[in-house]
């Protein structure tokens, strides 16, 4: 071989050595830098592994909604990052507004072992002018309060005694929630749109028997400024089915269906339930169209997200989950794990919005009808119990 020739080859071999360095291995993502220069509204869906939060900033006003513990070893202690994002973005560690969506752990923590809200409260400083929640109410005889719920209903008078947390309410359907002029923050759910109130009256015996899943209760909020839409709603369910857990049975109720109208077509559906299989219904689905929806997932053994459910965002346009997913999906899914936070950002008409880095455009009502043909406005719902 001649000098020349074992030149080109070394030289060739360099070249290459990079890509196969990195064969087989995940390339880090990183964000784009997008074009929005200035956005008054800011969403940053926490990556808090197996758990929820969700950071809204509009014009230095804040709301935080849930923020919770995962359940897995690694990601146990992630929710501390909540009051470090709350800082870097409006320079204290006070939420004007925190939104429980429901009382489960992966969304509101543990009040015993000081986790999520209860830690943020109690260990990182973080104090709240409004806590809203769904109130008491848990529907049928046997609807016994979770200890999750026990725990939080002890805190709160602590918190307003206290003044970590200035002041206490319950929501409703309907009602707003006032961040500032220009952003409608409308309430489109809450303890399961009457369903369960009337199921409890109708056939008493259905949730006596089968008591309603925590899950039904959440509250769903629908934020728009502008042309933009974004709907977030805890865990809510789209289905009707018994569930037994050997010692515990409960029943999931179809209430996105319910939610559908309210909330009508949108730009970023963050994810009910984690993606899971009996959320995100093919109606409720349709009703949305959303072009981004976020999964906020970590590591679990749930199933989340769900391939059905995945598949039916996918189909609507980009889809962005947090930390990870099941290793049952995870190959299905692995190209929309972003593995951290996910950030959107709205510019100050309301009319252009970017997901980490990615810039894209809101539509305005009448390209939403325009694109409506062929999709329903509302969803009737599913009252078969499976």
């Amino acid at each position: 071989m001649s000098a020349r020739l074992g030149g080109v080859l070394l030289l060739l071999g360099l070249v290459l050595l990079p890509a196969c360095a990195t064969n087989g291995r995940k390339r880090p993502s990183r964000d784009r830098a997008t074009r929005i220069t200035e956005a008054p509204l800011r969403f940053v869906f926490i990556d808090l592994g197996q758990a929820d939060a969700m950071l809204v900033v509009y014009r230095g006003k804040s709301l935080l909604m849930d923020s919770g513990e995962s359940r897995t070893p690694e990601d146990a202690e992630k929710y501390h990052v909540v009051g470090q994002r709350l800082e870097e973005l409006t320079g204290k560690r006070h939420v004007d507004y925190f939104v429980v969506t429901h009382y489960h752990r992966d969304h509101i923590g543990d009040e015993k072992e000081l986790t999520g809200l209860f830690g943020l409260i109690a260990l990182d400083g973080v104090t709240v002018g409004t806590l809203i929640d769904r109130g008491p109410d848990n529907y049928g005889e046997s609807g016994e309060k979770g200890e999750t719920q026990l725990g939080y209903e002890r805190a709160v008078p602590q918190w307003l005694q206290t003044k970590k947390v200035l002041a206490h309410k319950v929501i409703a359907v309907n009602e707003k929630v006032d961040l500032g002029e220009g952003l409608s923050i409308d309430v489109v759910a809450t303890n399961g749109n009457g369903l369960l109130e009337a199921l409890a009256k109708s056939n008493p015996a259905e949730l006596d028997g089968w008591p309603a899943s925590e899950n039904d209760y959440s509250v769903g909020l629908k934020f728009t400024f502008g042309d933009f839409e974004l709907f977030a709603g805890g865990d809510l369910t789209g289905l009707t089915q018994h569930r037994d857990f050997g010692n515990k049975q409960e029943g999931y109720h179809d209430i996105e269906s319910s939610t559908a109208e309210r909330v009508g077509d949108v730009e970023v559906y963050r994810a009910d339930h984690h993606g899971s299989a009996h959320s995100s219904n093919e109606c409720f689905m349709s009703v949305l169209h959303p072009e981004v929806s976020i999964i906020s997932t970590g590591e679990n053994n749930y199933g989340h997200p769900a391939k059905r459910a995945y598949d039916a965002m996918a189909s609507s346009g980009k889809v962005f989950i947090t930390g990870g997913a099941d290793k049952r999906v995870r190959g299905h899914v692995e190209k929309s794990i972003v593995g951290g936070d996910i950030t959107v950002l709205v510019d100050e008409a309301g009319k252009r919005y970017s997901v980490n880095g990615k810039d894209l455009r809101a539509k305005s009502e009448e390209q939403e009808d325009s694109q409506r043909p062929g999709r329903p406005l509302k969803c009737l719902g599913e009252n078969a119990i499976h």
